[in-house]
């Protein structure tokens, strides 16, 4: 029997996704938020992938490459025809899960989800460091090499992160318990527009300029949730809206407004993580606007007792890190008998 091929472009964003919003060429605009005036114009599966990005490791040293992408797709092949349905304004209440599992997905496996966790993960291997040094445990760093800890490169295992996924989806699927959905069908003359962090949550009392990423307090605030489905289609969760039950659906209203079209594209702006997308050219002010801050995470310690700490952890709209890059250790040579 054939060994299977082994996959190696793991794909953060589905193509199933990108595809609608691919021109007529079959080709995306995908804007990078630290290039925004270059943008490449490119096929949906040339774009937003890793290497090995869902690799995991196995008990004999080697790693397998296909169990996650081949799970992923399993969710992804529907994906296309569901919204063919929706823009159709068709019946999907028996296709609501297949909604709710690819909008999940989504919000949980690209790095806009999994880099803040490895963040998190260094800076508490970093503390730990610290906290040892000062109560005589580790060795202190060398004269004149006292800040060395506080400015240690700490790499992590981005296996770590996919453990994390699970989590995060427990928890996005309980904020699903708090909003009703609607597909908002796009009459203006400007489409809608992407990225590679597309499932967008924020509290829409706040004024924009102020909002903070995936930052809610459901059923004591309001919630909104943005997700583009096609340049004239996306998802919009509310939580003013009837959760959907089984049996239920989402209902369907019009956006002729080009002004709530900009205000969707520039959430867009803000909560994409490396890249816009776009089945247009003209975005370069937009994303140059925003290109600077991405979705990330702040972490604070706040003392705790006579001598332990609390990492206090926030979403905000920051620079985007630069994660040391880790690298796998070798397993030892097998002991010959």
């Amino acid at each position: 029997m054939a060994e299977p091929i082994q996959k190696k472009r793991h794909h953060y964003v589905p193509i199933a996704y990108l595809n609608a919003f691919a021109d007529a060429e079959g080709r995306i605009f995908a804007y990078r938020k630290d290039a925004p005036v270059t943008p490449l114009h490119v096929r949906p599966s040339k774009i937003a992938f890793e290497r090995y990005y869902y690799s995991q490791p196995l008990h004999d040293g080697g790693q397998d490459n296909n169990r996650l992408e081949d799970f992923f797709s399993t969710v992804e092949s529907p994906w296309p025809s569901l919204v063919a349905d929706l823009v159709a304004a068709k019946d999907v209440r028996d296709r609501m899960e297949e909604l709710f599992q690819f909008m999940g997905l989504l919000r949980v496996r690209g790095p806009a989800a999994r880099d803040p966790v490895e963040l998190h993960l260094a800076h508490v291997t970093r503390r730990t460091a610290q906290r040892l040094v000062r109560a005589g445990e580790l060795p202190p760093p060398p004269p004149g090499q006292e800040a060395l800890l506080d400015n240690m490169a700490v790499s992590i295992d981005p296996h770590m992160s996919i453990h994390a996924m699970s989590d995060m989806a427990r928890g996005f699927a309980r904020l699903m318990g708090f909003i009703g959905f609607e597909v908002v069908h796009n009459t203006s003359n400007e489409p809608f527009i992407t990225n590679d962090n597309p499932v967008q949550v924020f509290d829409p009392d706040v004024p924009e300029h102020s909002v903070l990423p995936y930052t809610v307090r459901p059923p004591r605030g309001r919630v909104e949730l943005l997700l583009p489905i096609s340049p004239r289609a996306l998802i919009r969760g509310r939580s003013d809206l009837p959760v959907i039950r089984p049996g239920m659906q989402p209902s369907h209203v019009a956006m002729a407004s080009a002004a709530e079209v900009r205000r969707a594209n520039r959430f867009a702006a803000r909560f994409g993580y490396r890249f816009i997308f776009a089945n247009h050219a003209g975005l370069e002010s937009l994303v140059a606007k925003y290109g600077a801050l991405s979705p990330t995470i702040r972490i604070d310690d706040v003392p705790a007792g006579a001598t332990g700490e609390l990492n206090t952890m926030q979403m905000v709209f920051g620079p985007r890190p630069q994660k040391p890059k880790w690298t796998p250790r070798k397993p030892p040579d097998a002991v010959q008998e």
